[in-house]
Protein backbone atom coordinates (compact mmCIF):
# COMPACT_ATOMS: atom_id res chain seq x y z
CA UNK A 1 0.00 0.00 0.00
CA UNK A 2 2.85 2.42 0.65
CA UNK A 3 5.35 1.06 -2.23
CA UNK A 4 8.06 0.55 0.50
CA UNK A 5 11.31 0.11 -1.77
CA UNK A 6 11.92 -3.59 -2.36
CA UNK A 7 14.53 -5.45 -0.10
CA UNK A 8 14.43 -2.59 2.04
CA UNK A 9 14.88 -3.59 5.76
CA UNK A 10 12.21 -2.07 7.88
CA UNK A 11 11.88 -1.46 11.63
CA UNK A 12 8.35 -3.01 13.56
CA UNK A 13 7.52 -2.59 17.07
CA UNK A 14 5.34 -6.17 17.90
CA UNK A 15 2.76 -6.06 21.07
CA UNK A 16 1.32 -9.10 22.10
CA UNK A 17 0.78 -10.34 25.48
CA UNK A 18 1.25 -14.17 27.52
CA UNK A 19 2.20 -17.15 25.38
CA UNK A 20 1.75 -15.17 22.17
CA UNK A 21 4.60 -12.55 23.37
CA UNK A 22 6.58 -15.80 24.42
CA UNK A 23 5.98 -17.14 20.70
CA UNK A 24 6.81 -14.70 18.96
CA UNK A 25 9.92 -14.29 20.69
CA UNK A 26 11.01 -17.47 20.43
CA UNK A 27 10.85 -17.32 16.47
CA UNK A 28 12.05 -13.59 16.19
CA UNK A 29 14.81 -14.34 14.07
CA UNK A 30 12.30 -16.31 11.53
CA UNK A 31 10.33 -13.22 11.81
CA UNK A 32 12.77 -11.10 11.03
CA UNK A 33 14.02 -12.63 8.18
CA UNK A 34 10.42 -13.45 6.70
CA UNK A 35 9.38 -10.25 7.01
CA UNK A 36 12.61 -8.83 6.15
CA UNK A 37 12.96 -6.66 8.94
CA UNK A 38 15.84 -4.94 10.37
CA UNK A 39 17.21 -7.29 13.49
CA UNK A 40 18.53 -4.22 15.08
CA UNK A 41 15.14 -2.72 15.11
CA UNK A 42 12.55 -4.82 15.95
CA UNK A 43 10.91 -4.90 19.78
CA UNK A 44 8.51 -7.47 20.95
CA UNK A 45 6.67 -5.61 24.23
CA UNK A 46 4.02 -6.32 26.07
CA UNK A 47 0.45 -5.30 25.43
CA UNK A 48 -0.62 -2.40 27.74
CA UNK A 49 3.01 -1.37 28.50
CA UNK A 50 4.59 2.06 28.26
CA UNK A 51 6.67 0.80 24.96
CA UNK A 52 3.20 -0.51 23.23
CA UNK A 53 1.10 2.88 24.10
CA UNK A 54 4.27 4.65 22.47
CA UNK A 55 4.09 2.56 19.24
CA UNK A 56 0.97 3.12 18.77
CA UNK A 57 0.93 6.86 19.32
CA UNK A 58 3.66 7.65 16.86
CA UNK A 59 3.66 7.99 13.13
CA UNK A 60 3.35 4.32 11.98
CA UNK A 61 0.97 1.58 10.14
CA UNK A 62 -0.90 -0.26 12.36
CA UNK A 63 -1.42 -4.32 11.59
CA UNK A 64 -3.35 -6.66 13.46
CA UNK A 65 -1.76 -9.57 12.84
CA UNK A 66 -4.85 -11.28 14.60
CA UNK A 67 -6.28 -11.31 18.01
CA UNK A 68 -3.81 -10.12 20.56
CA UNK A 69 -1.32 -9.93 18.37
CA UNK A 70 -0.70 -5.85 16.84
CA UNK A 71 2.29 -4.60 14.79
CA UNK A 72 3.62 -1.37 14.39
CA UNK A 73 5.89 -0.13 11.77
CA UNK A 74 6.54 3.27 11.29
CA UNK A 75 6.43 5.25 8.30
CA UNK A 76 9.61 7.58 8.80
CA UNK A 77 12.43 6.12 7.08
CA UNK A 78 10.10 3.48 5.10
CA UNK A 79 8.85 6.01 2.65
CA UNK A 80 9.76 8.94 1.02
CA UNK A 81 6.73 11.14 2.11
CA UNK A 82 7.24 13.40 -1.05
CA UNK A 83 7.54 10.76 -3.59
CA UNK A 84 4.69 8.62 -1.90
CA UNK A 85 2.56 12.01 -2.21
CA UNK A 86 3.22 12.28 -5.46
CA UNK A 87 2.73 8.41 -6.40
CA UNK A 88 -0.79 8.90 -4.86
CA UNK A 89 -1.87 12.26 -6.19
CA UNK A 90 -1.09 10.57 -9.61
CA UNK A 91 -3.30 7.47 -8.68
CA UNK A 92 -5.44 9.55 -7.32
CA UNK A 93 -6.21 11.99 -10.87
CA UNK A 94 -6.32 8.65 -13.05
CA UNK A 95 -8.87 7.09 -10.86
CA UNK A 96 -11.01 10.61 -10.81
CA UNK A 97 -10.63 10.38 -14.43
CA UNK A 98 -11.65 6.71 -14.71
CA UNK A 99 -14.58 7.64 -12.29
CA UNK A 100 -15.67 10.00 -14.55
CA UNK A 101 -15.47 9.05 -17.48
CA UNK A 102 -17.54 5.70 -16.34
CA UNK A 103 -20.09 7.65 -14.74
CA UNK A 104 -20.52 9.82 -17.55
CA UNK A 105 -21.36 6.67 -19.37
CA UNK A 106 -23.64 5.47 -16.96
CA UNK A 107 -25.73 8.44 -16.77
CA UNK A 108 -26.23 8.15 -20.79
CA UNK A 109 -29.35 7.46 -21.51
CA UNK A 110 -28.25 5.97 -24.68
CA UNK A 111 -26.09 3.03 -22.58
CA UNK A 112 -28.22 2.83 -19.42
CA UNK A 113 -31.56 2.18 -21.97
CA UNK A 114 -29.84 0.35 -24.44
CA UNK A 115 -26.71 -1.83 -22.94
CA UNK A 116 -27.84 -5.25 -21.49
CA UNK A 117 -28.77 -5.23 -17.95
CA UNK A 118 -25.36 -7.09 -16.89
CA UNK A 119 -23.31 -4.88 -18.51
CA UNK A 120 -24.97 -2.03 -17.09
CA UNK A 121 -24.60 -4.10 -13.79
CA UNK A 122 -21.02 -4.60 -14.26
CA UNK A 123 -20.57 -0.92 -15.19
CA UNK A 124 -22.09 -0.04 -11.52
CA UNK A 125 -20.27 -2.79 -9.64
CA UNK A 126 -16.65 -1.33 -11.87
CA UNK A 127 -17.71 2.15 -10.79
CA UNK A 128 -18.48 1.47 -7.11
CA UNK A 129 -14.79 -0.19 -6.80
CA UNK A 130 -13.01 2.70 -8.43
CA UNK A 131 -14.71 4.95 -6.29
CA UNK A 132 -13.92 2.66 -2.88
CA UNK A 133 -10.28 2.75 -4.24
CA UNK A 134 -10.10 6.95 -4.47
CA UNK A 135 -11.50 6.63 -1.19
CA UNK A 136 -8.88 4.39 -0.44
CA UNK A 137 -6.38 6.95 -1.64
CA UNK A 138 -7.74 9.76 -0.34
CA UNK A 139 -7.22 8.38 3.26
CA UNK A 140 -3.82 7.32 2.62
CA UNK A 141 -2.83 10.81 1.31
CA UNK A 142 -4.79 12.42 4.29
CA UNK A 143 -2.08 9.96 6.35
CA UNK A 144 1.15 11.58 5.21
Amino acid sequence: EYNVEQGKKISATVVASGHLKDAIESELKSLVMLAKLDPDQVAVVEAGSDEANSASEGDAVQLVVQDGVEAYLPLSGMVDAEKERQRLERQSAKLSKEIEKLAGRLNSPGFADKAPPAIVDKARVELAELEDQASKVQASLAAL
